[in-house]
């Protein structure tokens, strides 16, 4: 191995040290603020009772241990996508415990996505900082807090990047395998194929020096995911689409309805649960704008067009959704905020985003520990 790639190794370990650190700096500040005290086994309690136990996570350790039943009331689990809790199943068939598992799969995946996000930085900006900020933002995102539990976030920041990364260093047919699994983690990963196609199309005209290739069309593989999933609700239940109804149900009431709409509702709620409305409603809206003017400024900074293509259909199909209670944990996910936001030039404006983005994870992680409905 050659200094270069040992510098790269290097680097590589510590993005995962840190991103690691960050993270468990949280929890052990927690436990001193739950338990009074800062010990081991304040430590475990936590763990299981926070990142094992509550919402989704309980759903995915059962999915894990039994998989998807067409009977019964955890016949609702069928909402959750499979690639999460069957790599849980397939790590637990070989080591047992599908919580423990659960924990691993979604640290690794963090540290890889994190690596991943540092190197197509690099590629994009051609400046190790700009790596640095952005991935360091993405592990201080406020609501970040869910990469460490059993959630299903790790998995798809590791393939989405993935997915793009590859797409941006014009390998598409494994950016195609890669964005199938990633479809298949979370249905927003369908929207992978469109800086995918606007890419190919770059290409098909001819833009750029690379001609296409036969196997590029691989990269049409990204929808699969999705429709694989599909087909496991219509093995089930006779019908493909059979989750929209399991949505619209208790205890998530999941319908889509326009994205005005949906901020207006978010708006009300705020009204109505002022308990709630400045922990779930109100950062809600206040996302949907930021990051709307951040795709704007991703524009104005020549941003590359696939990026904000991308970034700007997720956060348009994510506020679709009516009703929504995790758009803080969904937003995570919106990968282009971090590209983007390190064009921010000013010492002053990247040194505020970080304290920012520090300060509103340490007290939502910290919320989130102590038991408030954090989503």
């Amino acid at each position: 191995m050659n200094k270069k790639a040992k510098q790269r190794v290097f680097t590589w370990f510590l993005i995962a040290a840190a991103v690691w650190a960050l993270h468990d700096l949280a929890l052990v500040l927690s436990c001193f603020f739950v338990h009074g005290s800062v010990t081991w086994q304040g430590i475990g309690e936590l763990i299981v009772s926070r990142l094992t136990e509550p919402g989704d996570a309980v759903r995915y350790l059962d999915i894990a241990k039994n998989g998807y039943t067409a009977t019964g009331d955890n016949a609702i689990n069928l909402v959750f996508f499979p690639l999460y809790p069957y790599l849980i199943r397939l790590f637990a068939f070989v080591f047992g415990h599908e919580a423990i598992c659960g924990l691993v799969i979604s640290r690794l995946c963090f540290a890889g996505a994190s690596v991943l996000l540092y190197e197509w930085i690099v590629l994009e900006r051609k400046s190790a900082d700009d790596g640095w900020l952005g991935t360091l933002l993405m592990a201080l995102y406020p609501f970040s807090v869910f990469v460490m539990g059993v959630y299903s976030e790790s998995l798809f920041l590791l393939t989405s990047i993935g997915c793009l990364y590859l797409i941006r260093r014009r390998k598409f047919a494994w950016a195609g395998a890669v964005g199938c699994l990633a479809a298949l983690c979370r249905v927003q990963g369908m929207l992978l194929i469109l800086p995918a196609a606007y890419e190919l199309f770059r290409l098909r005209l001819g833009e750029e020096k690379r001609r296409l290739r036969p196997w590029d069309a691989l990269t049409l593989l990204i929808p699969a995911g999705f429709g694989a999933y599909l087909l496991i609700n219509l093995a089930l239940h006779g019908d493909p689409f059979r989750f929209l109804q399991f949505e619209a149900g208790e205890p998530w009431y999941q319908t889509s309805q326009w994205i005005s709409r949906n901020i207006a509702l978010q708006f009300s709620l705020s009204q109505q649960y002022e308990g709630l409305s400045w922990i779930i409603y109100l950062p809600q809206i206040v996302l949907y704008f930021l990051t709307l003017l951040t795709m704007f400024f991703g524009a104005k900074r020549r941003v590359p067009t696939a990026v904000l293509l991308y970034g700007g259909a997720y956060l348009g199909f994510t506020f679709l959704s009516g009703w929504m209670i995790s758009g803080g944990r969904y937003m995570l996910s919106c990968v282009p905020i971090y590209l983007i936001l390190p064009a921010v030039k000013s010492t002053a404006g990247r040194r505020l985003l970080l304290l920012a983005f520090a300060l509103l994870n340490g007290i939502y992680s910290l919320l989130f520990y102590m038991s408030y409905a954090i989503m």
